[in-house]
């Protein structure tokens, strides 16, 4: 019988176990929703249905008479889909996801409510950040938070997105020389790569390893620290989860739960919300295959 001696290879041993360990960081990965054919998707159920039906309509009809695509959006957190890098990160990940907007011009319009999270943005596309920035904040401002304080989520949505509409995509859209810059470029991940000895491959594995592990982490407590008890007024101890009591359909709405509850008093609520309707030709939107660059602005309510 002939035995086969392996060598054993710490840099490999190492990459096994860094595989092993990105496996919960894999389950947390981003994810975007798929883009509905209607371009508004209320997640966090802000909307109601006239509501929702009055911005699909707006929207629909600023890309017939202008060309421009405008989504609407609300998430009760970008937690849920892997969001843990700031919420502009986030926006600007979505917004190139479904390529808003067309190529050359770069006329794309994202309008973003994160409601547990108490975030809203306003994402531009590369042809619109340089003019219209500042006004995003104002509408945010001047339309949105007001609203967003008094509790009055889908009035903010609704009223901000017209606003957008007004101020925003129909001036940048009406002179006929209005051009878009170009896409954006796209950004790899770098990997650093050892030196010429073993020493600097196995440390540059076990700081990669380390890094990953506290990213996650960090980035999980940052989005709870955010939160703030209504009871008590503490910071930090607020958990929310969330639960699907009913399904919705592609010709029903469905129901949704959200439970808060507060390390610090004990003070818990549940809170039912409406699951959109599930859009048949929702993986089938096209758009224009626009960019972003991370323009437009943002506000905490």
């Amino acid at each position: 019988m002939t035995f086969q001696l392996r060598v054993f290879r710490p840099a490999h041993f190492l990459l096994a176990v860094l595989a092993l360990l990105l496996l919960p960081a894999a389950a947390m990965a981003q994810s975007y929703p798929e883009l509905p054919a209607s371009y508004v998707l209320d997640e966090a159920g802000v909307l109601s249905d006239a509501q929702e039906t009055e911005l699909a309509e707006a929207v629909a009809k600023l890309k017939t008479d202008t060309g421009v695509e405008l989504a609407v959006v609300t998430v009760m957190s970008t937690a849920d889909y892997g969001g843990f890098d700031g919420l502009e990160a986030f926006t600007t990940g979505l917004f190139n996801e479904w390529g808003l907007g067309d190529e050359e011009k770069g006329d794309g319009i994202l309008v973003f409510l994160a409601r547990a999270d108490r975030e809203v943005r306003i994402e531009l596309g590369t042809g619109l950040e340089a003019d219209y920035g500042k006004e995003s904040a104002r509408i945010i401002d001047e339309v949105m938070l007001p609203a967003f304080r008094e509790d009055r989520y889908g009035d903010g949505v609704t009223e901000g997105t017209q606003a957008v509409i007004a101020r925003i995509a129909t001036p940048y859209a009406t002179p006929a020389s209005a051009t878009g810059g170009e896409p954006a470029a796209a950004s790899g991940d770098g990997a650093s790569e050892g030196g010429g000895n073993g020493g600097a491959i196995l440390g540059g594995i076990g700081a990669a390893i380390v890094a990953l592990i506290g990213f996650v982490v960090f980035k999980s407590k940052q989005a709870k620290a955010n939160r703030t008890c209504e009871a008590c007024g503490a910071k930090g101890q607020v958990e929310i989860k969330r639960r699907t009591v009913q399904d919705s359909t592609e010709t029903s709405t469905g129901v949704g739960e959200q439970i808060t509850t507060c390390g610090a008093c004990g003070h818990s609520s549940t809170e039912r919300y409406t699951i959109s309707k599930k859009s048949k030709s929702s993986s089938g939107a096209k758009t224009g295959g626009g960019k972003s660059e991370g323009g437009g602005a943002s506000g905490k309510f």
